[in-house]
């Protein structure tokens, strides 16, 4: 069987996250789909250092094997899912019906984490530190990392690649600036890298030669519903901001294509011929906003489920295109605003 290089980009999401377990762990079975690189962003960072530490430490079913430790590790956390339902949440998965929730949403607008955490404790710190080798991941040559966070003084994105990778790394591309202080690495403060790359294509394609990227999204790209109380506003501007950074980077992507002389030696693409390709849960559409924060152990695995069937669809339908052509258009992906 032949067997197709791809590089992986993954979106951010908070505990929607382990809808991408779900997709890798089935990926991961597909002995055609030999994963080179991976881009993430915020829970996609967590997913990508996950399965980089398993695929450089013992293959494929390492890496699934470190997914599932993370995500049974997460669930297994205190969260604000036992505040609100103290008792079990029964068939709901979001918090909005809890009376705790509004008040602790509240509190983290009035109150910033330097109030509310000064000793800046943060419940992932020591699960990443023991569970990830990151002195073999910074010396690697089999697979590339690439984790993306926003500068706070700058605005400007940064992407952390293998040499720089670290815990701090990790906890800056997925740092929501009203939840926890800012990360700071070498004199730099960082937050969630979703404002500047959800997640970051660019270094897939300037720092590898693989062609075939598969974007792992989360963030609803449409809501049938116009949006109508104070928390559903907010919770939409949230979903736009961070889907924003990525349809721009797939403009770019579409713009550098349609330049003339691809055959040029200067040209940015010359001799390479990017194939787009998505994995996307519309289904994830039904949970509300919230639902991100909520980490129960049994929420995770259905969202893991979610996701196995969801890229079981995909490669019964788009595998075989892999190393041909894309199955995502970037015109598709990111309308130009001349669009209508």
């Amino acid at each position: 069987m032949p067997t197709h290089k791809v590089n992986l980009a993954l979106q951010g999401g908070g505990s929607h996250g382990a809808f991408t377990w779900g997709v890798l762990d089935r990926l991961l079975e597909e002995e055609s789909l030999e994963i080179t690189g991976i881009s993430g962003t915020s829970a996609g960072a967590m997913n990508a250092i996950s399965l980089a530490d398993g695929l450089s430490r013992g293959g494929r079913k390492a890496g699934r094997d470190a997914l599932s430790a993370l995500w049974e590790a997460v669930g297994r956390m205190p969260g604000l899912a036992r505040l609100c339902y103290p008792f079990g949440s029964g068939e709901r998965f979001d918090l909005d019906s809890s009376p705790i929730y509004p008040f602790f949403d509240l509190l983290s607008r009035t109150w910033s984490p330097y109030q509310l955490n000064p000793l800046n404790y943060h419940p992932v710190r020591a699960l990443l530190a023991e569970s990830i080798d990151f002195d073999r991941l910074r010396h690697s040559d089999t697979i590339r990392v690439f984790l993306c966070a926003t500068n706070v003084r700058t605005g400007r994105r940064k992407v952390f690649s293998n040499a720089e990778l670290s815990v701090d790394a990790v906890l800056a591309s997925a740092c929501l600036p009203l939840s926890f202080q800012a990360v700071e690495i070498d004199g730099q403060a960082y937050w969630d890298g979703g404002y500047s790359g959800n997640p970051a294509i660019a270094p897939l394609f300037n720092e590898t030669t693989v062609d075939d990227v598969i974007i792992i999204g989360i963030n609803p790209l449409t809501r049938p519903e116009l949006p109508r109380t104070a928390g559903d506003i907010i919770d939409r501007i949230n979903e736009i901001t961070f889907s924003t950074a990525l349809f721009l980077e797939l403009e770019a992507v579409k713009y550098v294509l349609a330049l003339p002389g691809r055959d040029h030696d200067d040209h940015p693409l010359k001799d390479r011929h990017p194939r787009l390709h998505e994995i996307h849960a519309e289904e994830l559409g039904e949970f509300g906003a919230s639902s991100k924060l909520n980490n129960e152990l049994r929420f995770l695995r259905h969202l893991h489920a979610i996701g196995r069937r969801t890229a079981a669809a995909w490669i019964d339908t788009h595998l075989d295109a892999v190393g041909k052509g894309s199955t995502l258009e970037a015109t598709l992906a990111a309308p130009s605003v001349l669009d209508r």
